[in-house]
């Protein structure tokens, strides 16, 4: 077994190497057009393999209540939308925190995708409670969450949901914010 828990673990990195690479290379260029300058899309690069990252950590942390990694999204809300709401639409504000929000759950979804699968290949069954119970999912959860496929698709939806509700959510109500303050400096100016 060992020796699947090594190749395991290398799934892990290079899924994750390439998802958060590949994922900041095109939120990046998102970004790009949304500066409305001719800066290179690197500029965004590296905060963004750093918001990868402390996803990452967050992930392994709380990995099983999702605490940190759902705690993250009302960070990035927050950054994001103060920095996107003098710049651009609150539609394209929205697709911009929607993006990223569904980046930050890619480490979740390593997870949720390549433990079944290692589990399926090492001759277990992903959709049996007593195997659930053997792996770590509390036997107090209802079928199909109690097993290893339901409860890592449960944990990924979660996640996705809850993280993309929060971050474009906390973003709208900055730019909406935002829009509000500009339209009452602007009035009391014409006053």
């Amino acid at each position: 077994m060992p020796d699947s828990e090594d190749a395991l673990i290398v799934a892990l990195i290079a899924f994750n190497l390439l998802a958060g690479f590949g994922g900041a290379i095109a939120i990046a260029r998102l970004m790009e057009k949304i500066n409305n300058k001719r800066t290179r899309a690197l500029r965004y690069l590296l905060p963004l393999i750093g918001i990868y990252f402390v996803e990452c950590a967050a992930f392994c942390a709380g990995m099983a209540t999702q605490v940190f990694t759902v705690g993250l999204a009302f960070i990035w809300g927050i950054i994001f939308g103060l920095w996107l709401r003098k710049r651009v639409s609150v539609r394209m504000a929205t697709k911009t925190a929607l993006w990223l929000a569904l980046y930050g759950c890619l480490p979740t979804a390593s997870f949720c995708v390549l433990i079944p699968m290692a589990w399926l290949i090492g001759g277990g069954n992903i959709l049996s409670a007593v195997e659930g119970v053997a792996f770590g999912i509390p036997d107090v959860l209802p079928w199909p969450t109690n097993t290893i496929m339901g409860f890592c698709a449960a944990l990924l939806i979660g996640t996705a949901i809850f993280k993309t509700v929060i971050t474009a959510g906390v973003v709208r109500l900055l730019i909406h914010r935002g829009q509000k303050s500009a339209d009452n400096s602007s009035q009391g100016a014409n006053a």
